[in-house]
């Protein structure tokens, strides 16, 4: 919402029109205050049942990935794990990804580790890595954030068959 305000210095008598915007709280916000980097726009709010579909309708064989949002910068995707992914690693990113639900193992070089919810994961450029989940019927949803964004063509894969569940 907008509203315009008409200032008159009392001092030199000069009137000043300004554009005043109301955040959604009511608060002012003065056209005229702005930082000379600040833009004009709004948030992009993406909305979970906008992007993943139910399993009736998206149920990979070992999991999905739904994108959410993607800049030069960075990527953004769900990634769900319903089984063992095979063993890859990514030559020129890192990983970063928040366990949403469920319970996932995540091998990195040697090392398998169980993450549960609210756990947040980096897996450094160039280590191998997979995912699993503890029992079979399992499932779990991560958040991945990638700055700057692998490419997947870069990607080597060291199993050339996935494992059988």
């Amino acid at each position: 919402m907008h509203h315009f305000r008409l200032h008159i210095s009392a001092f030199t008598g000069i009137a000043l029109l300004t554009l005043t915007s109301l955040t959604a709280f009511g608060q002012a916000v003065d056209s005229a205050e702005r930082h000379r980097e600040e833009r004009e726009g709004t948030a992009k709010i993406i909305h979970r049942a906008d992007v993943i579909p139910s399993s009736a309708t998206n149920n990979p064989a070992r999991g999905g990935l739904w994108p959410l949002y993607a800049t030069p910068e960075a990527k953004l995707n769900y990634f769900a794990v319903t089984g063992h992914t095979p063993l890859h690693f990514h030559p020129d990113a890192e990983h970063r990804l928040y366990v949403l639900e469920g319970k996932v193992l995540v091998t990195a070089g040697t090392n398998t580790t169980l993450a549960c919810v609210g756990d947040f994961i980096v897996i450094p450029r160039g280590i191998r890595h997979s995912y699993d989940v503890p029992e079979k019927g399992d499932r779990a949803l991560m958040l991945t954030f990638d700055a700057p964004p692998f490419d997947p063509r870069k990607t080597v894969s060291l199993e050339t068959t996935p494992r059988r569940e």
